[in-house]
């Protein structure tokens, strides 16, 4: 009884002796200027580093925290008295990605030698770590510890002579022993979101800063012990509601970003994947590299709709870890099973091979996902082949057989040729492969020397087999299909010549699926197709295409806008017979979000078109000529933008409107997007980025002679108002 006795008393003399300790400097982002943060005990000014016009404050864990993009945002600036050791420094931090590198959410920088200094962070799979950099030689020190996404938790780092301590949520998780530290050390700079010494990706792409909120940063000159973080700094804080949306303010003047289509919240993204419709929503997938504007760091992002017009975005469903997938959740599928529940396929590969995973819904609304634990199901190429980059499966029934495609290519008597993989399997998890699909011919049909993103998909009584076939020979990656049939577990096509998916190819890997009322809808991946820097001075890159009809006419695919768009459209200006000549140019309105339906006469003219993006005060405009002669589509962009960077090209495509007396015309314009239906029939997709914000004029002309538009719609279209739910 004595000894319990004394025990108790014990840890109450303990506790009490446990007082709260003032920081001697504390940011919490609650006393703010224009591009810089006030230090709150010595209101000493620290510039906030930004790509955007102003720093992003949003929700701390108590009062404003500062937002950090992963690429841009960084606070630094000279302490007001260099720190001595022992000390301590802490923050609360909520991240939505993990960072390309390793980076770090604070560092300090010894005041002798700016070469010197020690940081807190983690690297790209979430890894707790401890950076020491000295007289140029950088280490960093991993801990097995986690840190969450999504969530707010507390990051302390304490600083004596020999060691370094790291906790998160007042928990231990790394020591580091480092001898050049010593009592004389002192700290004279501050670096909050990103690593002092920066790496970059082609010289572009900065590569070490945090993308999340950080808030509360605090400095003590004191070694502080983990009961005091747990006492006084952390509590029952973690619970705290974290929003992590993108703040509306990052993109308020960027008229080049569309409005009504469909694109990440920001940064980077490329091909969607598995649109599918389950239980009352349309879902779909993309890459997504949520802490930079590259391609890297690639997660399957997820977005939901009601109505494939407007769209909530998720947080990503799969992220890569140090195994089989830990150089990202590569392009894949998503398909219902027997059961009628998604499943996602997707390739995840390491240094070494690429292969095919699955992963399982944990919840009827397809928010978090588990990892097959047998992945991967496919690992490596067949034995017959060397080539390890075989990726993007797509897998369909037939009778009681599941089967599996993956994009790939070999070579034979000397010549590459683009192939598909086929796989078979009767439970979706044990895959036993056969042979190929199809094989290219590139001597004959131009098909290239590697197939991606395949989609293997019935129209009425046929399959359509579409790929991507790669950039090579100064070529660009295009889309490219065949109609034909399935036959002894091989696809025969009709002819030996695809088709191109679009008049002007843009557009690429389409993600297929039956919507409510079963028409076939396709979504797809809109590329920009400009430099890198101007992809870091947007912060975001690429989108994805309005969802399309596609109907199988004659062995071609018949593509119209999705009719649920309808609901988008706002004021209408309509024209009837008007008649125009090469004297004068037709102007038909203004905007940003526009969608035109005209229904065109030919008459003695054989070249017309339309000027969009138009301003002939500072000359920029992009030009859409319909050449009935040479039966080409001309868009002309040597003149579509006043910005340096962007590329002055024009793209030429065939199409068939010769002897035509009467021809449609239906175009959407989002910013910088245009995407065009001819006749109900073609399609065109191309990008313009003009520089000035009044470079929104649409005009009609006619080259020779005169033409009729015997009927002109213009509708203004409203934003969609996309959502993010974290």
């Amino acid at each position: 009884m004595i000894r319990i006795v004394t025990v108790l008393l014990i840890q109450i003399l303990l506790v009490s002796c446990t007082k709260e300790s003032k920081p001697l400097y504390q940011w919490s982002f609650n006393t703010n200027k224009l591009k810089s943060t006030i230090e709150k005990n010595t209101k000493t000014v620290y510039k906030i580093h930004s790509n955007f016009e102003t720093p992003e404050f949003v929700n701390g864990i108590e009062g404003s925290g500062l937002r950090f993009d992963g690429y841009s945002t960084a606070v630094t600036g000279n302490l007001p008295q260099p720190l001595n050791t022992p000390s301590t420094i802490s923050a609360w931090v909520a991240l939505e990605t993990y960072p390309n590198d390793v980076a770090s959410f604070f560092s300090l920088i010894e005041e002798n030698n700016n070469q010197n200094w020690i940081s807190a962070g983690l690297n790209q799979f979430g890894k707790a770590v401890i950076t020491v950099f000295i007289k140029g030689n950088e280490k960093h020190y991993f801990s097995k510890q986690i840190f969450p996404k999504f969530k707010w938790f507390n990051v302390s780092m304490t600083i004596n002579e020999d060691k370094l301590q790291l906790f998160m949520n007042g928990v231990n998780c790394l020591n580091v022993l480092v001898s050049d530290l010593n009592s004389q050390t002192r700290f004279k700079e501050l670096t909050v979101g990103a690593n002092p010494k920066e790496k970059y990706l082609d010289n572009v792409y900065p590569l070490t800063h945090i993308n999340g909120i950080i808030d509360e940063v605090k400095i003590w000159n004191t070694s502080l012990e983990a009961n005091y973080f747990k006492d006084f700094e952390i509590a029952d804080r973690t619970n705290e509601k974290v929003v992590l949306a993108i703040p509306k303010s990052r993109f308020r003047k960027d008229f080049n970003r569309p409005k009504y289509h469909l694109l990440p919240a920001a940064n980077w993204t490329n091909e969607t994947h598995g649109l599918v419709y389950y239980k009352g929503k349309y879902h779909i997938f993309n890459q997504k590299n949520g802490a930079n504007v590259f391609l890297g760091q690639i997660n399957w992002g997820h977005f939901s709709s009601p109505d494939l017009v407007q769209w909530t975005e998720h947080k990503p469903a799969l992220s890569p870890e140090e195994a089989y997938d830990q150089i990202g959740i590569w392009s894949g599928h998503v398909v219902k099973d027997d059961q009628g529940i998604p499943l996602i396929v997707y390739t995840g590969g390491n240094e070494k091979v690429n292969g095919m995973c699955l992963a399982f819904p944990e919840d009827d609304n397809l928010i978090n996902w588990k990892k097959f634990k047998g992945n991967p199901v496919v690992k490596g190429p067949p034995k017959q082949y060397s080539r390890t980059d075989l990726r993007d499966p797509y897998i369909w029934k037939e009778k009681q057989y599941w089967y599996m495609t993956v994009g790939y290519g070999i070579v034979e008597n000397g010549v590459q040729k683009g192939a598909l993989l086929l796989y078979k399997s009767t439970d979706l998890k044990k895959w036993t492969y056969l042979h190929l699909l199809f094989k290219g011919n590139p001597k004959v049909d131009d098909s290239g020397i590697f197939w991606e993103m395949p989609v293997f998909w019935k129209m009425k009584d046929k399959c359509v087999l579409a790929v991507n076939p790669t950039p090579h020979d100064g070529k660009p990656a295009i889309n490219l299909y065949w109609t034909g049939d399935f036959v002894n577990e091989k696809f025969v096509p009709d002819t030996k010549l695809p088709k191109k998916l679009e008049v002007i190819n843009r557009l690429l890997s389409p993600s297929v699926a039956f919507d409510k009322d079963s028409n076939t809808t396709a979504i797809a991946i809109i590329p920009d197709l400009i430099p890198s820097e101007l992809h870091l001075q947007h912060g975001w890159a690429h989108l994805y295409s309005i969802p399309r009809i596609w109907n199988l006419k004659n062995g071609e695919i018949y593509q119209t806008p999705h009719p649920a768009l309808i609901k988008l459209r706002d004021s209408l200006k309509t024209f009837e017979k008007v008649s125009v000549n090469e004297s004068a140019n037709f102007k038909i309105g203004r905007g940003h979000q526009v969608e035109i339906i005209a229904e065109i006469l030919p008459k003695q003219s054989s070249k017309f078109g339309f000027y969009i993006g138009k301003n002939q005060k500072n000359g920029e405009a992009t030009k859409l000529c319909f050449d009935l002669k040479k039966n080409q589509l001309v868009i002309d962009q040597s003149k579509s933008s006043q910005t340096e960077l962007v590329p002055k090209r024009i793209e030429t495509g065939e199409m068939n409107l010769k002897n035509s007396k009467r021809i449609k015309i239906h175009l959407f314009i989002d910013g910088s997007v245009i995407e065009g239906f001819i006749n109900d029939k073609e399609a065109f997709t191309t990008r313009i980025f003009p520089k000035y914000f009044n470079s929104n004029e649409v005009e009609f002309f006619s080259e020779n002679e005169s033409i009729v538009i015997n009927k002109l719609n213009f509708w203004h279209l409203k934003a969609s108002n996309n959502l993010t739910d974290f």
